[in-house]
């Protein structure tokens, strides 16, 4: 049986320690942990991190026997104004990772309200320049499906070629490119992009018939196909889970590692 990197996204558990995290992915066998800087969350590093408490939070994490699988790197590069202070915000996630050795960056468009060609060419520019500041650690980035920019597959296509750098991929998050209206098994045929990094997590309608996230077995994605898709086109990277509720991210998660060990071992 073939052994699948297994990884969870942070951020569902941005309000819980560090510690309990690392004990929660040591005691379902998880040997990756992901990363994120995010001002004010409690189960997550500060923008003013000093090296004395990264080493301090190294320490924590390999006393539990784990490795950094990701980090998300910050920067809104939609905006209209100091585009250049997003691009240095995200190049201090990165500088922050390869401290702690993380092996994948992941990377959002932004979240203005533009579509013109103008922000296109604006986001693929400084997209290259943060892809290449990640380069230059050995890093792999995956800039993920998240709307706007990159609601559909042929949008992120367009970035993706506009970028033009050996080490940018895609982030494949099935459950986003649902919430924005786009089929994600579809988008995944379509997509010729190279995935790198993949999220986990379901879709379902709320009372008012609003479409929310929530966990895999509550959704209607059908991910039995989403999966053999993947492993078709010869995918080896990280399946990470992305439970998103802080309020009971140890249940949901577990519940959702539970359904991908399935649909990864069917």
């Amino acid at each position: 049986m073939t052994t699948r990197l297994l990884a969870s996204s942070p951020w569902g558990f941005r309000q819980t320690p560090l510690a309990r995290q690392c004990q929660w992915l040591k005691e379902h066998g998880f040997g990756h942990i992901c990363g994120q800087i995010f001002e004010g969350a409690a189960g997550m590093f500060q923008p003013n991190i000093t090296d004395a408490q990264i080493e301090a939070a190294k320490k924590l994490v390999a006393g539990y026997g784990l490795k950094y699988a990701s980090f998300n790197a910050g920067g809104d590069y939609m905006v209209k104004q100091n585009l250049d202070k997003e691009i240095a915000v995200a190049r201090h996630c990165i500088d922050t990772a390869a401290k702690f050795g993380a092996q994948v960056i992941i990377v959002f468009a932004g979240w203005q309200p533009r579509e013109d060609d103008a922000v296109y060419d604006q986001v693929a520019t400084a997209i290259k320049s943060v892809t290449r500041h990640a380069a230059s650690y050995g890093m792999t980035v995956a800039l993920e499906n998240h709307g706007g920019l990159t609601a559909t597959p042929a949008q992120v296509d367009r970035l993706i070629r506009a970028i033009g750098e050996p080490n940018l991929g895609v982030n494949y998050d099935p459950a986003n490119f649902e919430m924005y209206g786009y089929d994600p098994l579809k988008a995944l045929n379509e997509m010729t992009s190279s995935v790198v990094f993949t999220h986990f997590k379901s879709v379902k309608r709320d009372a008012a018939g609003k479409k929310v996230y929530c966990r895999l077995k509550e959704g209607y994605i059908d991910y039995a196909p989403i999966v053999d898709a993947l492993i078709a086109r010869g995918y080896e990277g990280f399946w990470a889970i992305e439970y998103e509720e802080p309020s009971d991210a140890e249940q949901g998660s577990t519940d959702d590692l539970k359904s991908l060990k399935q649909l990864l071992n069917k």
